[in-house]
């Protein structure tokens, strides 16, 4: 076998493999680290005892075990969220320990021949770079390693399959381009191995992968290659033994873990994966794990995906990523073979369903200006998707959008960011920082209209997205009033909000002009001139600005939902229109949408419950096919209800608030982990002899004190 010529009878190969995440102020990534996982249980098949491996997540562990014992191979993964800090542990290994092999691999990689040597001989510090599925090219260096006995120079004398190296400052060497894998089983799995065993601490979520490849051939994603167009996959039955060891171990995991991942691009859309459905739904029945799924659902065949989610009972959204309705767009993006109308089609029946939904939407793809994109927002909102998340379109490594055609054809005027929360000062004092190139003006869109559009962005992420306010987006539907029509006044009437809504809303529009620079290299001079990290830690550079400034804003819901409400009295005039039951009907769905979003990351919030005197069923109403009206649903009497947290959601609030903190940064991350349709209160009528003498406000709202530390 060619796995063993050249093995010797000295001490196993010491080889350190790292998908490292920061976690300076939170986790900034917190899947297990699959990826490396796969690399070391392939090689450890082939090797067994002849390699040492140890697998790392954290930065401080990685640094540790470097300075103490450094390896004789080193690692990293490489994607935009830890290139920069894989390059400094590169740095520092160099330092500590000349001879140790540096090895990096991952899609953030450029997609084109010339870029790619371009790109290994401006990073001397990466020895030898894999492309594509690293295992087999991994196994192909390990080889070279044992033949060479690890010396630097023998191993770059001649080609690696799978790998492309940099052998001087004008030499690079590209070895053959490995076939992809078609039996995925023949890789052991990570899980049933052990190699994941360390890494269920309460801190990281399980991520799981059924099968490899994508069918689309979008430009702006690393899925659109097509060299990975064929969807090879794990078999079923590897696949529920994985759950199985999975669920063992949550069970037996020092703090709670509620959810799972999936690392899939299109999950659910094949017609095998309701049967791995039908066995989370089990799991579920039996432990109450995962409490929330996060999977891309696939981009087509949604009937199926549909099926699935009842079975989930809502633990996963329906995710349909549409980036863009408008024509010419998609056809630039080369999206044309997904059927947004037909996605956004059934939007509706999901909803009587009760099955949740989720969309996105770029901002800045080619063809892409303000008017479009308002009217891409306008589609997927009528539609009635319950979140929208909305970006600025990056410039990705292994893209074609990322093309010096694509720069030219479309004008392409970008500008860099530092991607939030990935930065971190290492032991030798050398700080790492990630940042991102997105687009900020085409041949289509001026940077103001960026501007205008962010803004726009921010009202649908604090008023539309996740339901706290979406006993008031029903009664618009309904009354056909306009929701983006609404959003805009919201933007437009900004200076007629409560001062606490201004400032965030002043705050938001500031730094999305701050946060962008004209280089990297001028950003990242800025970052590590002195006393510029301090401004990283206390949160005045580097933040995700929608997250923070929507985190921001569930702390002072009360004042948002009044001036939602008195937008919506402006917008319909004196009301001539709108007479009979209306006001009464209208003031119901005000107390209730106070009430759900009340107080919700306070210290005192399972104790602070407000209630409200309703004279509609709103609950039921909610829960009603999307025609039936709310004066249909009037009570005989006034019921009190009162809005609280379960004690299922008060544990798991607890767990996360533990884990991530109650800082702006913190509670963004919970709210990707809960999902935003969850974060609310519940209702509940109470007993009308608990009533407290009449009532006289329609609700009734402890004072609010809610700090965000």
């Amino acid at each position: 076998m060619a796995d063993v010529m050249g093995k010797s009878t000295r001490r196993p190969l010491s080889i350190y493999l790292g998908d490292l995440t920061y976690t300076t102020l939170s986790l900034a990534t917190d899947a297990f680290p699959l990826n490396i996982g796969f690399i070391a249980a392939y090689a450890d098949k082939r090797f067994g005892k002849e390699i040492d491996l140890k697998l790392f997540k954290y930065v401080d562990d990685l640094e540790q075990a470097i300075n103490e014992r450094p390896p004789d191979i080193l690692g990293l993964s490489n994607y935009p969220w830890n290139f920069n800090l894989g390059l400094e542990f590169f740095r520092m290994s160099q330092e500590i320990s000349p001879k140790t092999i540096r090895v990096m691999g991952g899609p953030n990689f450029p997609l084109d021949d010339e870029a790619r040597r371009e790109f290994v001989k401006r990073n001397p510090l990466i020895d030898f770079y894999a492309y594509l599925e690293g295992e087999e090219a991994f196994v192909a260096l390990l080889n070279r390693a044992f033949e060479s006995s690890l010396d630097r120079e023998k191993m770059k004398s001649a080609p690696i399959d799978g790998f492309i190296h940099r052998v001087s400052e004008t030499e690079v060497m590209s070895g053959t381009m490995l076939a992809r894998r078609r039996d995925l089983d023949e890789i052991p799995s990570p899980y049933l191995t052990g190699f994941m065993d360390k890494f269920f601490d309460g801190k990281l979520s399980p991520m799981m992968e059924t099968n490899r490849g994508c069918p689309f051939s979008c430009t702006f994603c690393h899925e659109g290659n097509q060299l990975i167009s064929k969807v090879n996959q794990f078999s079923i039955d590897r696949v529920k033994a994985e759950l199985d060891y999975i669920a063992a171990a949550v069970a037996k995991a020092p703090n709670l873990i509620t959810n799972l991942m999936f690392a899939d691009p299109n999950f659910a859309m094949y017609e095998r994966d309701y049967e791995i459905v039908e066995h989370i739904e089990r799991i579920q029945q039996k432990q109450n794990w995962p409490r929330s799924i996060f999977a891309s659902t696939g981009k087509n065949k949604k009937e199926r995906i549909a099926k699935s989610l009842r079975k989930l009972n809502g633990s996963m959204s329906m995710w349909m990523s549409v980036q863009s309705m408008d024509p010419v767009v998609l056809q630039e993006i080369q999206r044309e073979n997904i059927s947004t109308s037909q996605m956004l089609a059934l939007a509706g029946v999901y909803q009587e369903l009760g099955l949740p939904t989720l969309s996105e939407l770029i901002l800045g793809l080619p063809g892409d200006s303000y008017e479009r994109h308002v009217n891409s927002l306008s589609q997927v909102v009528e539609a009635g998707i319950d979140i929208i998340d909305t970006y600025s379109c990056m410039l990705l490594n292994g893209t074609k959008l990322n093309s010096a055609f694509s720069r030219a054809n479309y004008r392409i005027g970008s500008h860099f960011r530092i991607l939030p929360r990935d930065f971190a000062k290492l032991g030798n004092g050398r700080i790492a920082v990630e940042i991102e190139e997105v687009i900020t003006s085409t041949n289509t869109m001026a940077f103001e209209d960026y501007v205008e559009a962010r803004k726009l962005h921010l009202m649908v992420a604090v008023v539309y997205n996740g339901g706290g306010l979406s006993p008031l987006l029903r009664l618009l539907r309904q009354n056909h009033i306009s929701i983006i029509g609404l959003l805009q006044r919201l933007v437009s009437a900004i200076h007629t909000a409560p001062d606490s809504v201004q400032t965030i809303f002043r705050s938001f529009v500031r730094l999305t002009k701050d946060e962008l620079w004209n280089s990297e290299e001028e950003l990242r001079a800025y970052v590590c001139a002195n006393g510029n990290y301090e401004k990283l830690l206390n949160g005045e550079i580097g933040i995700n600005l929608i997250q923070t400034h929507t985190a921001m804003s569930l702390a002072v819901m009360d004042d948002w939902v009044k001036y939602v409400f008195e937008t919506v009295d402006g917008m319909l005039g004196d009301g001539s229109e709108r007479e009979g039951e209306w006001p009464e009907v209208f003031a119901d769905v005000k107390s209730f949408c106070m009430g759900r979003t009340h107080n919700l990351w306070g210290s005192d919030r399972n104790e602070d419950n407000p209630t409200a005197l309703l004279h509609y069923d709103v609950p039921h109403w909610m829960r009603s096919p999307l025609s039936m009206l709310l004066a249909e649903f009037k009570l005989s009497t006034p019921a009190v209800h009162q809005f609280v947290f379960s004690t299922a959601k008060q544990e798991e609030m607890a767990a996360l608030i533990k884990r991530y903190g109650t800082t702006p940064t913190g509670i963004g991350r919970i709210i990707i982990q809960m999902g935003r349709n969850r974060i609310w209160r519940d209702n509940e009528a109470i007993p009308a002899l608990s009533r407290p003498g009449g009532f006289e406000s329609r609700v009734t709202l402890p004072p609010q004190n809610v700090p965000l530390s």
